[in-house]
């Protein structure tokens, strides 16, 4: 699982997200109302948490394989995750997830990568593309990390727009669909995020 990948994807993406909140956006002032909170949420999947040390992620995510709930995602870059199943759910249904760790210099973790898509998925079959995950990704987020609705957070650079949620220092943030299998989001913590920005 080389994180370095992955944080390779998510520091452009990062910049943009920055240089989009203008100070006097509705985007930058929800940020500074929920820092002004004090709330600190710190848990993310797995009781995996946002300032772990990099090889505490690692052992985690080991002893996780072990007991067979996760397993290697593609190239041993993240871990692979199938969320269980609703009883009366057809198996197409099915959804896998990648995550990675996002780890600064001092390897601690500041973030997290998910990629969603359908286990099932073809290129064929209408129902299981990435612009019919994203409500579902939506609202299992929100049953995760409970609290805060999505918000639509426009790009500047072109039509787009970001959906973006936050909690105290946590942001939850779903990207454009660039992809017609995969739904990506980004899971970091703002009082790192900010801190980078100074």
């Amino acid at each position: 699982m080389n994180s370095r990948i992955i944080n390779r994807i998510g520091i452009p993406f990062l910049l943009l997200l920055i240089l989009n909140c203008s100070s006097g956006s509705d985007y930058s002032k929800l940020i500074k109302r929920e820092m002004a909170t004090g709330i600190i949420h710190d848990s993310l999947l797995f009781n995996l948490k946002f300032g772990q040390h990099r090889m505490e992620f690692f052992s985690a995510c080991w002893k996780l394989n072990q007991q067979g709930l996760v397993s290697n995602g593609p190239q041993n870059e993240s871990v692979k995750y199938k969320l269980p199943l609703r009883p009366e759910a057809p198996m197409e249904s099915e959804i896998t997830l990648l995550f990675a760790g996002n780890f600064n210099n001092e390897k601690i973790m500041t973030g997290m990568d998910l990629q969603f898509f359908y286990t099932a998925w073809s290129i064929w079959n209408k129902e299981l593309q990435a612009n019919k995950l994203v409500p579902v990704v939506m609202d299992t987020l929100k049953k995760w990390y409970p609290g805060n609705d999505f918000i639509k957070v426009p790009l500047e650079k072109d039509s787009t727009h970001l959906l973006v949620k936050i909690d105290g220092n946590r942001r939850i943030v779903i990207r454009p669909l660039d992809d017609e299998r995969i739904v990506k989001a980004k899971i970091d913590d703002l009082r790192y995020v900010l801190e980078e920005k100074k």
